[in-house]
């Protein structure tokens, strides 16, 4: 989902982990030679989701990376299932309410399903309906987490998961 820390908590657990942390959004805007916002308004987000998912595909497998997936990656073609088998999973549990404060104080400008022109109330709305459908793909994730965590206690986990 939008805003629910998945750069930011991925920058900081590839750095604290001494990998190398990869955001696809920029894979593709480097890719593309276009912003995800453009892509969506000038080829459309079926475009899009094809460009994304041969992005995910192409990144070596089993390597030492973090990567931090658009928000709807793990919800088109074989995505997750790919995801799942060539790493670990994480899915950061952001409640909808939480999602929309998070995106009035960054540049939801940037974001191709985010209508700005829209009221707070349409714009729950639709950050709702997206969770609930997106949350079946999501809660396939080897690990489901409060998306307010930090770095130390997701490490924490991850060291527990390891070790059982």
């Amino acid at each position: 989902m939008p805003s629910s820390g998945k750069s930011t908590l991925g920058r900081q657990l590839a750095k604290r982990l001494n990998f190398q942390f990869i955001d696809m959004d920029d894979l593709i805007t480097n890719q593309e030679l276009s912003s995800v916002f453009d892509i969506f308004k000038f080829k459309g987000e079926d475009y899009f989701r094809q460009v994304e998912s041969k992005v995910l595909k192409g990144i070596a497998p089993n390597q030492k990376f973090v990567i931090a997936t658009g928000g709807g990656v793990p919800c088109f073609f074989d995505n997750m299932e790919y995801i799942k088998t060539n790493g670990t999973s994480i899915f950061l549990n952001v409640p909808p309410e939480d999602l929309l404060k998070r995106i009035h104080k960054t540049d939801a400008n940037n974001r191709p399903l985010i209508d700005k022109r829209k009221t707070d109330d349409e714009l729950l709305k639709e950050l709702t309906a997206r969770f609930e459908y997106r949350l079946q793909f999501y809660e396939r994730a080897d690990l489901q987490i409060d998306g307010n965590i930090d770095v130390d206690q997701l490490l924490w986990l991850l060291e527990e998961i390891e070790s059982e």
